[in-house]
């Protein structure tokens, strides 16, 4: 027998337009303790379901408008947790696997048994308030996973933020470097109309796009005159290390592969890869422009920063060799905000 508090929660929708039948199996619901509402065809039914959905739906198969096959599958659409119960008579069998495969849960034949259908409504019960407490655990579930998401994700971001400051620690410019790269990217990236996954993407890639450079020996890093070639080719590793130090922590082959690419030119001749064209990934290209530009128009300690117009027209001459031409026309709309 089904606790009388369980039997309390229940509310059942009763579909005949037979009056006697409907009758009976209201009345006996009502004994039973479970509250009912009646329709007589298919489409009243389904306009009460919408004003007041009940977890379990009893209805007889054979009826005038759609009938109780079409009922079932509408119900199962729009409502999928609703447990329904078909009444066919002997003969519906064709009905009736069509009703279990459109998501019937059980079914009794006319003419009605009431202890038939007593042990029908119990036992549906019990599968509603089963899948009730599966479903309940599911969100506590849900709701755990995002504060353990949100706690690794501190985490995350935390080490992040430590190796930004392990990296400003060794080239204050880098570190002011990296956040005005990343607001210009985001500017040119606004512009192209890229979506917001695409923006999250970026702004990460580009606070942490020289974070390789922690590799890379201080003398070399700090030097106040030109690199020599064996020098340029240590601070050349600085994208594969960068990809190489966040791997363990960034996901997202996107981000990995903005990191990497940054140092890629449009005509095949940058590093690590030498890729070239559309082969570069596009918020590489994106945060290559960002990148040069700031490099630019910031002083450095072997050399002036250039003017604003001057730094420009040198990203203009680049277009088709070092850049994406097809991004000129975001940044020169980026230059003219500047």
């Amino acid at each position: 027998m089904t606790p009388r508090g369980e039997m309390d929660l229940a509310t059942v929708t009763v579909v005949d337009d037979e009056p006697h039948a409907r009758d009976v199996l209201v009345r006996a619901a009502r004994s039973w303790q479970y509250e009912c509402q009646s329709a007589v065809s298919a489409e009243q039914a389904l306009s009460m379901l919408e004003s007041r959905p009940t977890p379990i739906v009893v209805t007889d198969l054979r009826m005038p408008g759609r009938g109780g096959v079409w009922l079932v599958r509408e119900i199962q659409k729009r409502w999928p947790e609703v447990a329904v119960i078909v009444i066919p008579a002997g003969q519906e069998d064709d009905a009736v696997d069509q009703c279990l495969q459109a998501g019937a849960h059980h079914y009794f034949l006319k003419p009605i048994q009431l202890d038939e259908f007593r042990h029908v409504l119990e036992s549906t019960l019990r599968d509603v308030l089963v899948r009730r407490e599966k479903e309940r655990q599911r969100r506590r579930l849900e709701r755990m996973v995002r504060r353990r998401t949100r706690q690794v994700r501190q985490t995350y971001l935390s080490g992040i933020n430590s190796l930004v400051r392990a990296l400003e620690a060794r080239d204050p410019y880098t570190c002011g470097h990296s956040l005005r790269v990343r607001t210009y990217a985001l500017c040119l990236a606004r512009h192209l109309g890229l979506d917001e996954r695409q923006l999250r993407q970026l702004s990460l890639a580009a606070k942490m796009h020289d974070i390789g450079k922690v590799a890379v020996p201080e003398a070399i890093l700090n030097k106040p005159a030109a690199l020599t070639d064996e020098e340029f080719a240590v601070v050349r590793t600085h994208p594969e290390q960068g990809e190489r130090i966040l791997s363990p922590i960034i996901h997202s082959r996107t981000v990995l592969a903005t990191i990497r690419s940054h140092h890629e030119r449009f005509d095949g001749r940058g590093y690590p890869d030498g890729l070239a064209g559309e082969q570069i990934p596009l918020l590489a290209r994106l945060l290559t422009i960002a990148d040069c530009f700031d490099a630019m128009i910031s002083s450095r300690a072997y050399r002036d920063a250039l003017p604003t117009a001057q730094a420009a027209q040198a990203i203009r001459a680049g277009a088709g060799t070092q850049f994406d031409p097809a991004l000129l026309a975001a940044f020169e709309r980026f230059v003219a905000e500047l």
